[in-house]
């Protein structure tokens, strides 16, 4: 029996894939599950980052906020006593930051369901006839 050339030869369906190509898939989901790793180490989990400015050391420049109990860059610390009921921004604001979080007096007021026009059915009133003004 004479062997085929290796050109001739057909690969089988079972057949493992070839070395390099393992190795690549082997570095891919390494650096996969190291980047999900690395992930857990950079993304602060807790709802609380610190209680205390000494937590916040490992941030260069930051201090914490004990309203939101998040480091905050230590350069914009606010004036003392703008901090308004419920934890708003009471001083005139200087920054995007306090301007974003200044005190209002809006309030809520609930939606009166009377004003809808819709027909008692939930239809809504035929349109109006095109008049002398031009509508169409």
């Amino acid at each position: 029996m004479q062997r085929q050339p290796s050109s001739a030869r057909t690969r089988s369906p079972t057949r493992r894939p070839p070395r390099a190509l393992r190795a690549r898939l082997c570095a891919a989901l390494s650096l996969a599950l190291a980047a999900l790793a690395s992930c857990s180490v950079l993304v602060e989990r807790r709802d609380r980052q610190c209680a205390t400015d000494a937590d916040c050391a490992r941030f260069p420049g930051a201090r914490c906020d004990p309203g939101g109990r998040v480091c905050v860059p230590a350069d914009g610390v606010p004036p003392a006593g703008c901090d308004g009921d419920d934890g708003c921004y009471s001083c005139a604001p200087t920054t995007n930051e306090q301007l974003l979080n200044a005190c209002t007096d809006a309030a809520c007021r609930p939606f009166d369901d009377a004003r809808l026009t819709n027909l008692r059915d939930g239809g809504l009133p035929p349109l109006p006839e095109p008049g002398a003004s031009g509508g169409r």
